[in-house]
């Protein structure tokens, strides 16, 4: 199998090597043929040597050969590298809208994607499954979550109900009435996951969770009521689905990411190892959601199905998440500023006709925000 890694030197794309690691060692047949990274040019370095993949891109970077392996460099580079390395399976870890255009290019080219751009679904929708069904290309999730309910789900009857779970953030048992002072670094501090920082802050508004809520959406062609989210503080409970006749299976095992990256590479075997959690000592525990808390995730529920307000909760979230970092916006401002900016664009009327169209307005959701805070 040839396989091709975009965001390479993140937090899903270092783990991704890790699973390859391991299955290296299993006697996997593989061979890595093309990596991506956006600016951390040592870390790329460092991978080649390891790898010494055929093809690599560097979006920010200058040098465009490194021993065997061929670098492309600048804006498109990811695309160039994508359709030179050819390869049967890629893994898609680029964060941002930005990914959108990899998971495309991926399906054009790849047998199988594993995908873990949640992005690409969020603003693709039915046009990304379409898109794939086109080319014939297998879409295996790689969130924890929506991995969980793939594999429930097979060799099954569709389900009726599906729930998904969180961990609740770095911010759960804060009083609502100190978020407004949270800092950087509060927000970080997540209790459960180790993730890269928009996904960690993502997860203490629940905008995560909403964005999986959308992907569960389309993912599995269920009713909105059909889909609910629960806290499930030690992440043991990924995902859950119920059928009419009450029967309900969960999918259980330690948070650990390169369980799902594995198990899309594999899919359908299983050949990637890992400890087994203590049923004893890890108790499964529910909570409903406080939406005065998460009020981000009661907003995705209540635009789930409209293409066009997707796009703007994700760009609205991307921009604010990033202004937080820089310390230009309070936390509880994130929030607020996608609200704003779905209220907004909502009156617009904006057709959204095919990929070119979401990445319009993916810009004009973030020109909007840097401007309305710039004034």
């Amino acid at each position: 199998m040839k396989i091709a890694i975009t965001g390479v030197t993140g937090s899903i794309g270092t783990q991704t090597l890790d699973v390859l690691r391991f299955l290296k060692k299993k006697n996997f047949n593989f061979e890595l043929v093309g990596i991506s990274a956006g600016k951390n040019k040592n870390r790329l370095i460092e991978i080649i040597k390891e790898f010494s993949p055929k093809y690599a891109s560097l979006e920010f970077g200058e040098i465009e050969k490194f021993n065997e392996t061929q670098i492309f460099i600048g804006k498109d580079s990811t695309i160039k590298m994508l359709e030179k390395a050819d390869p049967d399976f890629v893994l898609v870890a680029t964060g941002g809208s930005v990914g959108i255009k990899h998971t495309l290019k991926a399906i054009e080219i790849a047998k199988r994607i594993g995908l873990a751009n949640k992005e690409s679904i969020v603003c693709g929708g039915d046009m990304l499954f379409e898109y794939a069904k086109k080319y014939n290309t297998e879409i295996i999730p790689v969130d924890s979550e929506h991995s969980a309910l793939f594999q429930l789900e097979k060799g099954d009857v569709k389900p009726s109900k599906i729930i998904i779970t969180a961990s609740g953030g770095a911010l759960r048992d804060w009083p609502l009435n100190k978020l407004n002072n949270v800092t950087v670094k509060d927000v970080l501090n997540h209790p459960v996951w180790s993730m890269g920082k928009r996904i960690t802050i993502d997860s203490a508004t629940m905008v995560n969770k909403g964005l999986e809520v959308i992907e569960a959406y389309y993912l599995f062609n269920l009713k909105k009521e059909n889909i609910n989210v629960l806290i499930n503080r030690n992440s043991h409970i990924h995902a859950i689905i119920g059928y009419p006749d009450g029967v309900m299976k969960f999918h259980y095992g330690i948070p650990d990411m390169k369980n799902p990256i594995a198990y899309s590479i594999t899919y359908p075997d299983r050949l990637y190892e890992y400890k087994y959690p203590d049923l004893i000592l890890e108790p499964i525990i529910f909570e409903k959601i406080d939406y005065n808390r998460y009020p981000s995730l009661k907003l995705a529920f209540d635009i789930l199905g409209n293409q066009k307000l997707q796009i703007v909760y994700n760009a609205a979230d991307e921009i604010s998440v990033q202004m937080f970092l820089n310390g230009e916006i309070r936390y509880t401002e994130i929030y607020k500023s996608i609200y704003q900016a779905i209220e907004y664009f909502d009156k617009k009327r904006i057709q959204i006709n095919n990929f070119d169209d979401i990445i319009s307005l993916d810009n004009k959701v973030k020109e909007y925000l840097i401007n309305l805070y710039t004034l």
